[in-house]
């Protein structure tokens, strides 16, 4: 909320004035864009999942820079960006939408929930209210705090995006415990749902491990910068 009493010269926003504003039909069309992203990340994924070293080949799939899964520095596209339109290219404002953490976390998430729904709707006889919203809030908690935790790396708070991931990795500990707890009169069905969401939960935790180290390595230079 702005305060009225707050005032400032028009030179305090020259920095700003002269980038032209989005309108909400632009925020949509950006935003599905962002849907795109992730859509396309699924693909490349699921295509790739079952190799060794497969988070690194996903990164060069889709045309990211070997170092851009992590969000200590700014991330670059190395593909050609011959396909996108030219006024994208220019004038679209920053957003976390496409950082390759941000569209990682959003797509593993997007399966794991997806993926739960479906086990829910063909498994109504096997399971409790109570392990159906505990799975349920593990993943909302999980995907929540991860959220939290890139907002706080955008702003450089490296320890508190530190305590956010941690938090992060507890949720998937307990949805990983979950798993383990789940029944289904076909053990077929039950093994092959918890064999895909434990490879995308791993994978979470190894994307979300690899930043809290880039993060406690921020958090150090910073220390020595101040000696």
């Amino acid at each position: 909320m702005s305060n009225p009493n707050f005032d400032h010269s028009e030179g305090d926003w020259e920095e700003f004035s002269s980038e032209p504003s989005w309108g909400e039909s632009q925020w949509r069309s950006y935003l599905q864009g962002s849907d795109k992203d992730t859509e396309r990340f699924l693909s490349v994924y699921n295509s790739v999942k079952n190799k060794p070293n497969h988070l690194d080949e996903v990164a060069t799939l889709m045309g990211w820079d070997a170092e851009d899964i992590s969000l200590t520095d700014e991330f670059t596209f190395i593909e050609e960006d011959e396909e996108r339109p030219s006024s994208e290219n220019s004038s679209a404002p920053y957003t976390l939408h496409r950082h390759p953490v941000f569209v990682f976390t959003r797509a593993l998430y997007r399966y794991l929930h997806q993926s739960w729904e479906h086990y829910m709707l063909h498994s109504e006889r096997s399971l409790t209210p109570k392990i159906s919203w505990d799975y349920s809030n593990s993943l909302h908690q999980g995907e929540m705090n991860v959220l939290l935790s890139i907002q706080a790396l955008d702003l450089g708070d490296y320890g508190l995006s530190i305590c956010h991931l941690k938090n992060s990795l507890s949720a998937l500990n307990q949805t990983l415990s979950l798993l383990d707890q789940l029944d289904h009169p076909s053990s077929t069905f039950l093994n092959g749902f918890r064999k895909e969401a434990q490879i995308r939960i791993y994978d979470l935790r190894e994307l979300w491990i690899r930043v809290m180290g880039d993060c406690r390595h921020e958090c150090q230079r910073r220390l020595d910068d101040q000696e």
